[in-house]
């Protein structure tokens, strides 16, 4: 097997063994290519890489697979202390060739046991050693293949580095390969003229989401997102980083400091560069550190505060020269050479020397409250309300930005340096609130939250009971009634004055909003719209409009469209870009509940619209956003989705399958707009499956048949649907009467899609002498083509009509443009039925002969049906005929036919015309 196949089979590093090897199967890949497929290629290859980016990981992989391969490995690593010692790393690398050295001829042997110290001769010159060496090696090499492995080049000593080179660049048709590493830019003895270098990058952060996973699975989200911003991609960074927290640090992003903590590892490796620096290039480079924007005034301004001498540059000279900054040309600012290095400065400072560095940059900052407030906060150092005051108001911009992790920070550092304790108990609730709500880190809302408690025992309020109820739903309980009773306890014996400039009492009315609507039941409502009417000087807008609506978007008709929440209405163009916007948002960090709804937006929106590809992908996202920022309560809006594109698309079982895992899970905590989404994905799996009779009882299960509820507002958007299962069961008078109700509840003005769906059911009720009419005016609706999945089936419906009443020149035009839509959107249910609809108007509308036997349209179409497998009852559904007459035609048919049963209708029919027509 070459070197290359047995690269390709690696498999993925177990957790605890390399994990540096995660994210590298391209490095490998290229290298071992580099190298050649063979052991025996004998290629050199230099490897380059920033301090703990992964070569040691890689050249031992490398090392395993040659001699796995047949390869003799001999490998070397090079020790500072002994680099001072002439041939210290090629007595290492050659140890175990000992045996051989001792069988050479005399002159290779004498001159190899004294540059490895084995004799008392003299030692001889570089250029004998060098020689001895490949005569060593290319005798080896006559057995098997040789390879040898240097890992920490830069610690060789001179002599032993001249000798690697010599062997390096003479490899090449010798059966002796070499592969060495050393660090990005290091100064070493080892001459690499002519050889091949490979710089090994950082990993990418998908890699690097991957390796904290593995080695770290229960890391906060805001712990992890700030582990990967210092790590940037660096193996040894993103093992090490998380190693050095605190277990609260892993767990509440409160409690990180602005600078992570370096392990004792990398400490050592980074702090020494910082250590030898004079004391004003130290305190330079602090500053930098603890501002971390690389302002050219703040370097400026920390000339000044290091120096009486502005033009000192001495400080700035030995940071430079040392390589631990550079200047980005293209953005005008300093960098470190990286963040790890930024790390070890701020570890290598006391206390007094950071506090006095906060002190400086909150003086420069002055014009940049929020940069200046968190400066203050951080050199301060005992309780001060002023500080505290200010790093409350940055954590509300911070908050309004959708900067959640900020917010939460500033909120906890407001608390701590809160002289009173009621503000100490608010301000840990509202860090506590945001950590529940923006972040999904619930371990840390639930210990902000105790932190509050015992700050204020009395605590109590509207925006505790927020926070207490985000806790409990998403905490796995998700209990509705109980979430509804805090909520409403504590709205009504608040101290607020129903204030409507209070935002704690005024989130805490959107929390209720949110809970009486998942609830579905009308009497929950009743203390959310009583506090919304006692609010002064008068409820928000949004909060207000959004309440009645949901409530009862029939009953608030075309008055309140303006003010309605768009994800329930189907008013779904206007907030796209916006939605996208917040999507973009939440996978950079961003909030996460508002990633969660605007994810539920767009799928709502790309189903109706027929972006299925898309809803699916979404969905997906939405799901595992819900299991990883825990927010479980929310998942289940996904699934249903899930659930709808299965049903579309003919996987009824899955269909079925995911809307009862919906049902199981939200019966038992009252969350029956759950149960309400879930019928309705098992309102189209079953008008697909073609059992209109269950499609009927899953949808009046959502709305009864002439009514609409008021606490059910997705009973708009399945009106169509409930009015064809009626209609296709012979409910009549059923199918009339929800017509009546939709039209006068005036649902065709609340939006476009469902002006659409109305003027569909409106026109599957109509009589035959005015069908043709209704039916144009739907397929007439403005915008009608933006929902093709409806106008398919209104033109499917249409299309079976024109049949029925003979018209089957126009029936052909809307079944065709209905089939093409349904095989184009994969809706194969749908397309099957379209398509039997075509196939069946290409017979005579008179009568088409079987043999001598001739049949009417109508006779030929049950015949087809019957023998397709269809029971009478749903040969009367699907015909608008009752089982009866259908039992009748088929008694009339059988003798015609020369048959005695219906099991013998298919073997009938197709000798008949010559051919299989199903």
């Amino acid at each position: 097997m070459s070197l290359g196949s047995r690269v390709e089979r690696l498999p993925k590093p177990p957790a605890g063994q390399h994990p540096e090897l995660v994210g590298r199967a391209r490095q490998l890949r290229e290298i071992t290519a580099l190298l050649g497929q063979d052991p025996a290629a004998g290629r050199a290859l230099l490897l380059s890489g920033e301090p703990g980016v992964g070569k040691s990981a890689l050249l031992g992989e490398i090392a395993r697979v040659m001699s796995g391969a047949g390869a003799r490995v001999l490998s070397a690593v090079g020790v500072r202390f002994e680099s001072e010692l002439a041939y210290a790393g090629l007595h290492q690398l050659l140890l175990p060739l000992n045996d051989r050295i001792e069988r050479l001829e005399d002159t290779h042997r004498r001159v190899l046991r004294s540059a490895l110290g084995y004799g008392g001769d003299p030692v001889p010159d570089g250029r004998h050693v060098s020689d001895s060496v490949l005569f060593l090696l290319r005798q080896a090499a006559t057995e098997r293949p040789v390879f040898v492995v240097v890992d920490d080049l830069g610690c060789f000593d001179r002599a032993s580095s001249a000798v690697l080179g010599f062997v390096a660049r003479r490899s090449a048709g010798s059966r002796i390969g070499f592969l060495a590493a050393c660090r990005s830019g290091a100064e070493t003895f080892f001459d690499r003229t002519g050889l091949t270098e490979y710089e090994l990058p950082p990993l990418d952060r998908d890699a690097a989401v991957e390796l904290l996973g593995v080695r770290f699975p229960g890391l906060a989200g805001p712990a992890r997102d700030r582990v990967l911003t210092q790590a940037q991609g660096n193996p040894l960074a993103l093992v090490e980083l998380p190693a050095a927290l605190s277990g609260p640090q892993r767990d509440a992003p409160a409690d990180l400091h602005d600078v992570m903590p370096l392990s004792p590892r990398l400490r050592n490796r980074h702090a020494s560069r910082v250590a030898r620096l004079p004391a004003e290039s130290r305190r330079l480079l602090l500053l930098l550190a603890l501002d971390d924007t690389g302002d050219q005034g703040v370097l400026r301004a920390g000339l000044r505060a290091v120096s009486d001498d502005p033009k000192a540059l001495t400080a700035l000279s030995a940071v430079e020269s040392d390589r631990l900054i550079t200047f980005d040309d293209t953005n005008r600012r300093f960098v470190f050479r990286h963040p790890l290095m930024r790390a070890a400065v701020v570890e290598t400072s006391t206390l007094t020397e950071r506090c006095q560095a906060h002190h400086t940059l909150a003086e420069i900052r002055a014009q940049a409250p929020e940069r200046r407030a968190w400066h203050l906060g951080l050199a301060t150092l005992v309780p001060d309300e002023r500080v505290a005051a200010l790093l409350e108001e940055a954590g509300h911009r911070a908050a309004r930005r959708d900067e959640a992790t900020t917010g939460v920070a500033a909120f906890t550092r407001a608390a701590e340096l809160s002289p009173r304790p009621g503000d100490r108990g608010r301000r840990l609730t509202r860090a506590a609130h945001l950590a529940a709500d923006a972040t999904g880190e619930l371990r840390a809302a639930s210990q902000l939250l105790d932190r509050a408690r015992r700050a204020d025992p009395d605590l109590t309020g509207s925006l505790t009971a927020a926070t207490r109820v985000l806790l409990l739903l998403n905490g796995g309980d998700g209990d509705i009634d109980m979430a509804h009773r805090l909520l409403v306890e504590a709205i009504e014996t608040g101290s607020h004055g129903y204030d409507a400039g209070d935002d704690g009492l005024v989130e805490t009315l959107h929390m209720l909003q949110l809970v009486c609507w998942s609830a579905g039941r009308d009497a929950l409502w009743k203390p959310f719209h009583a506090a919304l009417d006692r609010l002064t000087p008068a409820a928000p807008p949004l909060l207000s409009g959004c309440g009645r609506t949901l409530r009862d978007p029939a009953g608030t008709g075309s008055v309140g469209r303006h003010d309605m929440a768009p994800v329930r209405l189907d008013r779904l163009t206007e907030p796209r870009d916006v939605s996208w916007d917040a999507v973009r948002r939440g996978r950079r960090g961003g909030h996460v509940r508002r990633h969660i709804d605007a994810l539920m937006h767009l799928c709502l929106e790309d189903f109706a619209a027929g972006r299925w590809e898309e809803d699916e992908t979404l969905a997906a996202e939405g799901l595992r956003i819900c299991r990883e920022r825990q927010y479980p309560f929310f998942a289940w809006y996904f699934e249903y989705h899930q659930a709808l594109l299965a049903a579309v698309r003919g996987r009824f079982a899955e269909s079925r399958s995911t809307a009862d895992r919906i049902t199981q899970w939200a019966v038992p905590r009252g969350v029956l707009t759950a149960a309400a989404f879930a019928d309705h994905a098992r309102v189209l799996a079953e008008l697909g499956a073609g059992d209109d009779e269950c499609a009927y009882r899953h949808a009046v299960a959502i709305s009864p048949a002439g009514r609409l509820e008021p606490h059910a507002p997705y009973a708009l958007s399945v009106c169509m649907d409930l009015v064809e299962a009626a209609v296709h069961t012979r409910r009549t008078a059923e199918a009339e009467a929800h017509v009546r109700a939709i039209r006068e509840a005036g649902v065709a003005a609340l939006s476009p899609r469902l002006a659409l769906l109305v003027a569909g059911s409106v026109a599957l009720v109509a009589p035959d002498e005015s069908a043709v009419g209704c039916f144009e005016q739907a397929l007439a609706v403005p915008g009608a083509r933006d929902w093709p999945f409806d106008l398919a089936r209104i033109r499917l419906a249409y299309g079976e009509r024109l049949r029925r009443m003979r018209f089957v020149t126009e029936a052909r035009v809307q079944l065709a443009a209905a089939a093409e839509a349904f095989e184009h959107l994969g809706a194969r249910p749908w397309a099957d039925r379209a398509t039997g609809e075509l196939r069946a108007t290409r017979r005579s509308r008179t009568g088409a002969k079987h043999g001598s036997v001739t049949l009417t349209a109508q006779e030929q179409e049950i015949a087809a049906l019957a023998a397709s497998g269809l029971t009478n009852k749903q040969i009367g559904e699907r015909l608008h005929l009752s089982p009866r007459t259908v039992g009748s035609h088929l008694y009339q048919l059988f003798p015609k036919l020369g048959i005695a049963s219906r099991a013998a209708l298919r073997d009938a029919l197709a000798s008949r015309t010559g051919s299989n027509v199903f």
